[in-house]
Parts: C-alpha cells; structure tokens; sequence
C-alpha cells in the first residue's frame, strides 16, 4: 500500500499515514465542465474524536480551480497543507477531485501530487458541509461487477483505482448507483463566521 497523508480530522489529525484514498485516472466531470462552487468559498471548522478542532479554507483560483487550505493549530506547531481542487456537478452529485501541493510548506511527493482523489460533498440544510470519501471495498465490488471501469490491487485489501474514460466516468457519478459508493461521511465541517 503506498503511503498518504490526507485529512482525517476523525483521526485526531489533519495529515496522518494511511493508505492511499480510491484515486481516478481522469478527473470526475471533465465531459460536464468543472465550475468553482461560491457555496465552499469561506472559512470552514470540524472537530476530531478528540476536540480539537481543524480548519478548512476553500479559496477561489483564477483559472477556474479550487484551493482548500487545511490547518490543524496546536501549541508551538501545528500541520497544514494546501491542495488544488476541480468541483463538478453531475446530476444531484457535487463531486470534488482533490491533489494535493503542500504539506507544511514541503511539496508533497510525486504520488500524492499525482493522486486525483474523488470526494463527494454535499451542503445540508443545516447550512454543514459533509465530506465523503470513495468507500475501498464499495469501489473494489463496484469494478469487480463491471459497474465502472477500473483495477484493484491483487492481494489488496480492496485497494482500487478507477480508471473509467471520461464519458463514462462522468455517466456513472452521475447516477443513483454511484451513491452507493460514499456510504459515510469522512468529516462535517460548519461555516465560521
């Protein structure tokens, strides 16, 4: 398994070592158009099992991508780091592909840089946002059916990429199967003001 750091704030901590997210070989919404979402754009907390909290910028770019800024404080140090978004709607599904770009001002290594990491978000009416990841043995059953195009790891522990073309990956988030696949949320964050 290749290692990652991702935010996990359930973990306590926004970058811990963990097995790499399901990624995709093409960027979720590309046949539909990527579009900045107004509604992310702000100053976002969540809390971990343990209290503290973690703090989420989602900033505006000017070639039509995403920045999301992840800052867990603590005293004398603290993590963050910065990646690059591309939100998409299909059909009810807001999807966002995630790269990441730095950790504590450090570059992230080549197999994080180049992970493009699917997440489902969703607004509720309570005004939070809910993060989903791509659930591994979800995914894994998903490609083994022949629902989407992709590979898992043989030997793995559902260790999956999905590899579907464009069209095709796009027609699929865009369904009512594909929820199936974000069965619960990672983290959900509410609006600082």
């Amino acid at each position: 398994m290749k290692a990652f750091r991702f935010a996990s704030l359930a973990a306590a901590a926004l970058f811990v070592a963990a097995c790499l997210p399901v990624t995709s070989k093409n960027p979720i919404g590309s046949t539909s158009g990527f579009k900045t979402d107004p509604a992310l754009v702000g100053l976002w907390v969540g809390h971990g099992d343990d209290g503290k909290p973690g703090y989420f910028a989602f900033l505006n770019n000017d070639d039509g991508s995403m920045t999301a800024l992840l800052i867990t404080p603590a005293k004398g140090s603290g993590d963050w780091g910065s990646y690059t978004l591309k939100t998409a709607t299909l059909g009810p599904h807001h999807i966002m592909n995630v790269w990441a770009t730095l950790k504590n001002g450090k570059p992230v290594d080549k197999d994080e840089a180049d992970a493009d990491i699917p997440i489902l978000y969703r607004i509720g009416a309570d005004g939070r946002l809910a993060l989903y990841l791509l659930d591994d043995k979800a995914t894994a059953d998903a490609i083994r059916a022949g629902k989407i195009r992709g590979v898992v790891d043989p030997g793995s522990m559902d260790n999956a990429r999905i590899t579907a073309e464009p069209a095709a990956l796009d027609a699929f988030f865009a369904s009512k199967g594909s929820e199936a696949l974000f069965p619960k949320p990672l983290i959900v964050l509410s609006r600082v003001k």
